[in-house]
Formats: C-alpha cells, structure tokens, sequence
C-alpha cells in the first residue's frame, strides 16, 4: 500500500523562523519578498506596524533578525535568495526583545524588569552593564556600546509588544502615567541614537500610547495601513490557491466538499481582514486558518488562545452588542491614535482585530465592519461571558437546543417555543429591569445560536429593534416591558419599520415581544403578516 504522502501544514504554534526551517515540520508561507521591500536601505528604516494578536508579528521579527544576520542558507528557495540582499555581504548586529518581558505587577516591578531587559542586551552584545541611574540611561548607554562595538559601525532593533507595559495599568491611571513617561524616556534613546541605527521596527497590537510615548519616537514611520504591506501578516484568498492548496485540498477530503466549497467556507470564517483603506486586499487570521487547515474542523481558536479583556470590558461600558457594530463609522484619525484614558471604541476594535475596513466613503472616513464568522462568536461568546459571568453555562441546554431548532424548523418554532425557555433560564441575579436590557439578552441570545439577526434597524419613521432573515421570511422585532406583545406589534406597524424589506423576494412579518417583569419571562410571541 502507498504511504501516505505527508503534508506540512502553514505554523500556528512556531514563531522562531530558524526552528520553522530547520524542523521541516511546518510550512512557511514565502513574505520575503515584501520583507526585502520593508528593510531596503532605500526606503525609511525606522518603522512601526500594528496588527492584532496571533498575526505572525513574532514570526516576521524572527525572519527579519536572520534576514540581516546573513544566514542565506534558510532562505534558499525563497523569494529573497535571489535578490541582492545587503545582508548576505554585510551582517549586523540584531538586538531583538519583547517589551512582554518588561511587565509587572507594580510599578516598580515594572522597572526592575525593564532593568533586567536592559542587563540582558548588555549581555547578548557582551558590553558593560553599569545599572545605576534611571532605566532609559542604561539602555542609552546599551545603545551607544554596541553601535560603537559593531563591525559595520551600526545595529538592528526589533522590539515586539511596545504596548504591553501599559497596557497592564490601563486600570491604575496614576501609575499608568508613570510607566508611559519611563517608556518615553526609554524609547526616545533610540531615536536620539539613530544614526547608528540601520533598521528599526516596533510592532504592537494597539496604539494606546502612540500619543504620548511615540512623541519621543517621531522618527518613526508608521506602515500599518500602508497599501504596500497590507498582505505582510496574513494569508490571501491567492495563498490559499497557491502554497496552501494542497492544505485546502485536504480540508475539503475531510469535510466532503470540492476545493472551491472547501476555500468559500474558510474564508467566510477567517478572511476579511483589510489593513489599508489604499488596498482592497484582505487577509485571513494566520493561526486560526492554520488551526483549522491542520484539524480539518472549522471552530473559534482566536479567542481560545485568550481573550482581550480590555476590548470586552469596553465593550460592556459603552453598552455595545456585536450586532451594533457592523457599519461603525471612523475617521482615519479616530483609527490612527487612541489615547489610554479615553479608549475610542472603534479604533480600540479596529486595532485588536474585532472590526476591519469593511467601506471607503473618502480619504478620511471609513466604515467599520466584523470581519469573519470567527469574529462575529469572538463578539458575542466574549461579550456574554464577560457580561454574565458563570451564568452562561445555565444557557447552554437552551442554546443548543435552540441551534438544533432553528436548522431544523426555522424562526417559527424559535419564537412559538426557544424564546420563552431561553428567557425562563435567565438567572435571578442576571439584570433585566428595562427594556433596553431585555433586548439586549435577546439579541445576544439570537447572535449565539447563530440567527442572521441585526440591531437597530433604521426605516423611514424609525428603528426596529431588531430584524432577522430567514429561508422562510424576514422578520421585524419590537420589543417591549412590561407592555404587551400587541403593542409592541402595532408600534411597529404603525411606523412601518418593515418598509424596507417589502420589496424582498421573501414574506415579510412584524413580531411583537414583550417581557413581563413580574413573571421575569416573556408572553407569547405576536407574529403577523406586514
């Protein structure tokens, strides 16, 4: 019998180049060439990108380190073996950390590890280490010695996770300030040393500090949303036709479909990441394309590799629900700087990866959109969680039975019997005491199970509160407390909040919900024709 031709799979776990070369076990998607682009000693050469989390920017560090380090022997085959690479002639001297190594618990546990940071780079460059005075003294002083030790009289920094830091005391505004004025001090020493800088690239994951710690690195350019890097991190829809068809190929032999139904799915769930209003490109999420190529099951790993708890828990003081987010407006400046003690929500998502481009109006304005399925669970799964706390786990009976029914029967049986359990489940100590509050477990109920549902639904006289589409008919929500089903219905009814589905191929139905506070459920469901 033939063995079995064994496939790599692109890494999700290997975030060091040499190790994903020298192994042989995972597949490199080739970016070398946009690489070579980004460090050309003919373009800018101090830089700065921000991506979400689980983009591969620890992985781009790596390759960029042994890019100018001159180890030519792991490129071969790649797209810069063959390009006049100043690196395979002239090495340098990479200096590459993480900023994750300096946080701690307080501040000055934070300082104590910026210290330690700076000891070990002395180390690494085999300079003396003095340790007095304040932090961004030694690392000057770093700076200078090996600048002055290297043989091409110049030196290479790569610094991940700039951010982490401050994004510990996010919480602590007093000691949030102090950290961000030692990180400024610190980084301005690069700049001040910049001349013996031949590259350097910051990478993040947010721009929560831009505003204060970036005055001291004014220097740097900033190429987040540069329409040349747009497909630096990231795979494109072309990818996965080309070095990752044969992971495609494999997907769609596990899941019984063809190649076309197996690439459609995949990027439904994982694509849709835009970077540069100046691009049309979108991106797939590396490692969770990477997870689901390699398990052959389609499934949430973005969020299961940890939450962001700054996004959820704005997302929970601004009184936001997933579905609201889709079509957020944003200015290129909202997006471009984000200040700690205010937070804007859509730069905030934007950054984190919950939202991308998804609209141009003008060469300021975007709108924003979710990405993918696998943001959309993200929104709703993270936002519950964080809302209600242990209490999901007394929905899940109600949220699996609901998914099973709504596959199986449609909206009909969803409203005549799911609805009324799932709000019959609700906690005691969960909050509904106003119609807003009732809505919003509805909707994010509805978002769980799966519905095509939206909030807030603008027509000609108002919003309906929500609107759902179905094989079977679109339907159009109002919602009411302690009221009646039949005026929730004739209010919206009366102000035509289904105008602008009528002319849908589809039946169209106005439903009127009402939660009754003193039976802490809500009353049969009014469903009637438009």
């Amino acid at each position: 019998m033939e063995e079995e031709k064994k496939i790599k799979f692109p890494t999700t776990g290997t975030y060091d180049f040499p190790s994903l070369i020298l192994g042989g076990e995972g597949k490199y998607v080739d970016k070398t060439g946009l690489l070579y682009q980004l460090a050309s000693p003919k373009v800018d050469a101090q830089l700065f990108i921000s991506r979400p989390r689980r983009f591969g920017k620890s992985l781009m560090l790596s390759t960029l380190q042994a890019m100018f380090e001159g180890r030519r022997e792991l490129f071969k085959g790649l797209a810069i073996d063959s390009l006049p690479w100043e690196g395979w002639e002239t090495p340098y001297p990479v200096y590459s950390f993480t900023m994750a190594s300096a946080v701690g618990e307080t501040y000055e546990l934070f300082i104590e590890s910026l210290a330690k940071l700076v000891k070990g780079l002395c180390a690494q460059a085999g300079v003396p280490y003095d340790g007095t005075g304040p932090v961004s003294g030694q690392f000057e002083d770093f700076l200078k010695a090996a600048i002055k030790k290297s043989p091409t009289g110049q030196i290479v920094v790569l610094i991940d996770e700039y951010d982490e830091p401050v994004a510990k005391f996010l919480d602590d505004l007093q000691t949030l300030k102090k950290v961000r004025s030692v990180l400024h001090d610190f980084y301005e020493k690069l700049k001040i040393n910049s001349g013996g800088i031949r590259f350097l690239l910051m990478t993040g994951v947010t721009k929560l500090t831009k505003l204060s710690i970036f005055s001291g690195l004014n220097h740097l350019t900033d190429v987040s949303m540069s329409p040349d890097y747009a497909t630096l991190l990231g795979y494109t829809p072309a990818e996965l036709d080309g070095p990752l068809r044969e992971n495609v190929e494999a997907f769609a032999a596990k899941n019984k479909m063809d190649f076309a139904a197996a690439k459609k799915t995949l990027l439904s769930w994982y694509d849709g990441y835009r970077f540069s209003p100046d691009s049309e490109e979108k991106v797939c999420n590396p490692v969770s394309l990477g997870n689901a190529l390699k398990s052959g099951r389609l499934a949430n790993y973005w969020e299961s590799t940890g939450q962001a708890t700054i996004i959820v828990n704005r997302l929970k003081a601004a009184d936001e629900i997933p579905a609201d987010l889709n079509g957020l407006a944003a200015t290129r400046t909202q997006l471009d700087v984000c200040a700690a003690e205010t937070m804007p929500l859509p730069a905030l998502l934007y950054q984190g990866g919950y939202l991308t481009i998804s609209e141009v109006i003008d060469e300021n304005a975007f709108r924003l959109g979710i990405p993918n399925k696998e943001i959309a669970n993200s929104l709703a799964e993270g936002y519950v969680s964080s809302l209600l706390d242990a209490g999901l786990s007394d929905w899940t009976e109600q949220l699996v039975e609901a998914r099973e029914g709504l596959r199986a029967k449609g909206v009909e049986a969803l409203l005549t019997k799911n609805l009324k359990a799932v709000f019959a489940a609700v906690p005691h100590e969960w909050k509904i005491e106003c119609e807003r509050e009732a809505k919003r477990y509805f909707l994010l109920f509805m978002k769980l199970i799966g519905a095509d549902i939206s909030g807030e639904r603008q027509s000609a006289r108002g919003r309906a509160d929500a609107v759902l589409a179905d094989k079977g008919g679109v339907y159009v929500f109002e919602f009411k407390y302690g009221k009646t089903p039949r005026e929730a219905l004739d209010q919206a009814r009366g102000k035509e909040y289904a105008g602008p589905w009528l002319d849908s191929s589809l039946p169209v139905f106005y439903v009127g919900v009402n939660y009754d506070p003193a039976k802490r459920g809500i009353d049969d469901p009014l469903v009637e024709p438009a």
